[in-house]
């Protein structure tokens, strides 16, 4: 078994709280932001330095009185069961609770000052919850708001020992274990957005890559592979390339020139399959770090197309060839593939009366006076450079 590396606190409880000590105590709470599920571990070195003896017992929890609830964040010597009955029978509309709901972020309340002991002892709370454990003093320190929850520290035991050691800690550490339950949660929050990004990325069906002004891969999602293999680029050195010259060199014009803000264009790839680019420029994003400043993406470039899902360089070439809008060069290029008016209208979540509306405009601009005529007009289309 491998000996605990943490430091050794002393088990005189009546010393004064050493500075040493509440150093350490605040190092093992930023720690514990960065190991969640060490939070535990922390409330149980906090208990055995800064409290009273029989005083073994410490929690974290969120609680709101309206709806009554209660979330539990970290425990520390609670019996099996008491989270559970707790959380059902007696959250947030209980004596304490009612009471502590009042005080300020970085408060430390000691029970003794907002209730007398003998008040105390007559409430069902007591009674049928707390009498059988001995606890009926609690000493809390409020940590955060959110809406109409509060998170909170909480440490109840016997009333009849000396707490003024705990309380002085806690003063010290309040504001500390309140930046940690900030931080913690701001990375949380940061996790589960960059997770869901991660996920939508990975499901898209075409590849996306963020790259710097460097063409330096910064993050590529699950289908980036695949047009690598099929010839359309190269990532050699985590370095992003178009294995078609002209498309690179649009690629690098972008980069170095502040216009146009994106591009769209076929590429090229092996056996002279055509894919379809786009390349969005993006505000640069900065962050600073231990040593200087991170820089993020300069470039989003996607490769490929839904299936089904016409390339945005083709409507392009229509609307533009026609002098169509971008509605309805979108459905000219629809009615095209196959699509019907309905088809195109469930697809876009419009009435049908509008997608005729837009059809009058289409058959109006190309001179064609039915869909049939219309989808032959656009096959007899040039090909792109064919000029």
């Amino acid at each position: 078994m491998q000996s605990d590396p943490r430091p050794n606190f002393p088990t005189d409880h009546n010393a004064p709280a050493e500075w040493e000590v509440l150093n350490a105590l605040i190092g093992e709470i930023y720690d514990s932001v960065l190991h969640p599920e060490s939070w535990n571990e922390t409330l149980a070195r906090i208990t055995g330095t800064l409290c009273p003896l029989s005083w073994e017992a410490a929690f974290i929890l969120w609680e709101s009185s309206n709806p009554p609830s209660a979330r539990f964040v970290a425990a520390t010597g609670l019996a099996a069961g008491v989270q559970e009955i707790y959380a059902a029978v007696y959250a947030g509309h209980h004596a304490w609770s009612r009471k502590l709901m009042r005080y300020g972020n970085g408060s430390v309340v000691d029970s003794f000052d907002i209730m007398a002991r003998g008040e105390f002892a007559e409430t069902e709370f007591f009674r049928n919850f707390l009498q059988p454990w001995g606890i009926d003093r609690l000493v809390a320190v409020l940590l955060d708001r959110r809406g109409g929850e509060r998170l909170g520290l909480m440490l109840p035991g016997p009333g009849d020992r000396d707490v003024e050691r705990l309380k002085r800690g806690l003063r010290v550490l309040a504001p500390h274990m309140q930046r940690a339950m900030r931080i913690s949660d701001r990375i949380a929050t940061l996790e589960l957005a960059t997770g869901a990004a991660r996920i939508a990325a990975d499901a898209a069906p075409f590849a996306i890559f963020s790259l710097d002004d460097q063409l330096n891969i910064l993050a590529a999602n699950a289908r980036a592979g695949r047009y690598e293999r099929a010839g359309f680029i190269r990532t050699a050195q985590n370095r992003f390339a178009l294995t078609h010259p002209p498309s690179q060199k649009r690629l690098l014009d972008l980069v170095k020139s502040p216009e146009p803000a994106g591009l769209a264009f076929q590429a090229v790839g092996d056996a002279d399959r055509e894919c379809p680019v786009l390349v969005a420029r993006v505000t640069r994003q900065s962050a600073q770090q231990l040593g200087g400043v991170r820089l993020g993406a300069s470039l989003i470039v996607t490769l490929g197309s839904s299936p089904g899902e016409t390339p945005v360089v083709e409507i392009d070439r229509v609307a533009q060839w026609f002098g169509l809008t971008p509605a309805e060069a979108r459905l000219a290029v629809a009615l095209a593939a196959g699509d019907t008016l309905q088809d195109y209208a469930a697809l876009r979540a419009v009435s049908l009366n509008a997608v005729r509306f837009l059809l009058k405009g289409i058959f109006r601009k190309t001179g064609a006076n039915s869909q049939a005529q219309l989808v032959a007009l656009l096959a007899r289309l040039p090909a792109p450079g064919d000029g």
